[in-house]
């Protein structure tokens, strides 16, 4: 799809599996934004930084690390100021306060360090690293489904200041909670109402060019595709799935890690040129690590550009305004991903 066949007016779209709206209005991209608007990626200097190996290097103790021996290329160790806390409450107390819909604030906030080198941007890394940052986040999930309290384990990503880094060394978060985020909750309940009503997992559907999914691949590998999704939140928004169907990530193997490897460097570089380089988060949408293999749900990476902050309507309403169509947005980065 060309641009030339794309409709730039506004419109209103549904995401088919969480079922938020977001507004498609590509006239207020022209609006005088001055200051307000978002700039392109910064990081935070430091003269020392803690996770650069050398005089200044200052980390908890690792929990592990990859390779296990000899020189590392990961190192996953506890968040210095974790938003959660590994603490053990007795279960009657536990019971007493979710019924009062409160929960001590027990759980694991981990680092994941990637690489030894001083890198801001995770494309930087070379491809053994960054594979071994995939195979990292497997493990640890896996780590973490052996703890019974903690039902969901969540991987993500800052790259930027303005995306939540306060840290410039390219580094990823592990939080592991009692509880299964909202989001996960929504979009797992939505996507089971498809598989209901269709018998397909709708994720698999997007895959396909047809009522549920359309042609807004970005780039592809044998076993993997980027797509811009059909109501992204933000302008030039990317889900990363596997083409085979599987609900877990912590199912990966290292063969498809590297593989993944390679073009999620691809996606990163074709957003950086296309979008002037800005903020973003990434994160991994997996199903439960107690949950058996789920046929209605797909793990995929979401990629998340900051290109717009959310103001007044967006916070009031929960629909955010968006003022790239996603056809335009994948034909650019199809075209800058080659």
């Amino acid at each position: 799809m060309t641009p030339s066949h794309i409709d730039e007016q506004s419109e209103f779209r549904q995401d088919v599996i969480s079922g938020r709206w977001v507004i498609f209005a590509p006239e207020r991209a022209r609006r005088p934004l001055g200051q307000s608007k978002p700039q392109p990626r910064q990081n935070v200097a430091r003269d020392v930084c803690p996770f650069c190996p050398g005089p200044g290097f200052d980390i908890p103790t690792p929990s592990q690390a990859f390779p296990p021996t000899g020189d590392w290329r990961v190192l996953v160790c506890p968040n210095k100021f974790p938003a959660v806390r590994a603490i053990a409450p007795d279960t009657r107390g536990l019971t007493l306060r979710l019924q009062l819909n409160q929960l001590p604030g027990f759980g694991v906030h981990e680092l994941v360090i990637e690489g030894q080198h001083h890198f801001t941007d995770p494309t930087e890394l070379t491809d053994e690293v960054y594979a071994q940052v995939l195979v990292a986040y497997r493990e640890r999930i896996r780590t973490f489904a052996a703890d019974d309290r903690m039902d969901y384990v969540t991987v993500f990503k800052n790259v930027g200041a303005e995306a939540g880094a306060s840290m410039a060394h390219t580094h990823s978060q592990i939080m592991a909670t009692p509880f299964i985020p909202n989001n996960i909750r929504d979009e797992m309940a939505g996507a089971e109402t498809h598989f209901q009503r269709r018998h397909k997992c709708v994720f698999c559907e997007m895959l396909k060019v047809g009522p549920f999914g359309v042609q807004r691949f970005v780039a592809e590998s044998a076993n993997f595709a980027v797509i811009c999704p059909f109501a992204p939140r933000f302008a030039y928004e990317m889900w990363v799935l596997p083409k085979a169907h599987a609900s877990h990530y912590e199912t990966i193997t290292d063969a498809a890690a590297a593989e993944l490897t390679l073009l999620m460097k691809r996606a990163l570089r074709a957003l950086d040129a296309v979008a002037g380089v800005p903020a973003y988060n990434y994160y991994i949408h997996t199903a439960p690590p107690h949950e058996p293999p789920v046929p209605s749900y797909h793990w995929h990476i979401e990629i998340v550009p900051r290109t717009a902050r959310p103001a007044g309507f967006e916070w009031s309403s929960g629909v955010f305004i968006n003022t790239v169509l996603p056809e335009r947005a994948a034909h650019d980065l199809h075209a800058a991903a080659k």
